[in-house]
């Protein structure tokens, strides 16, 4: 699936676009000074990336690893655990993830929009 991440102060907005290229016009407010992980999001003002899988922990886990890569601390998915860290909340179309009925493994569709909340950095 495509996604569409749009960086704010110290969350993130994701559009889930899995047919068509990401469209990010349905956020707004962003922070352009935190597009830096990305240079050519400075542009766009966001930045694309694919995800093999459909699921909330695959994107999770892909977002994550983006960051990762330009050397930025935000990886919401343990690595030992393989589940949320405690410091990030994470909602799906404006629902808490916890209250999925299939919560990380629920599986995510185009238009959907994930948003990515970090309290601070820290440990699993």
């Amino acid at each position: 699936m495509k996604l569409a991440i749009v960086p704010y102060l110290e969350n993130l907005i994701v559009i889930v676009d899995s047919h068509d290229k990401a469209n990010p016009e349905r956020s707004s407010s962003a922070i352009s000074t935190m597009y830096a992980p990305w240079p050519d999001a400075q542009e766009k003002g966001f930045a694309e990336i694919d995800v093999d899988g459909d699921t909330l922990r695959a994107l999770l886990v892909e977002v994550g690893a983006s960051y990762k890569k330009v050397n930025v601390d935000f990886e919401p998915i343990c690595p030992i655990t393989n589940d949320l860290k405690l410091d990030y909340d994470v909602f799906v179309n404006g629902k808490n993830f916890i209250l999925l009925a299939q919560g990380l493994e629920t599986r995510l569709r185009n238009g959907d929009e994930v948003k990515i909340l970090a309290d601070t950095i820290g440990h699993c």
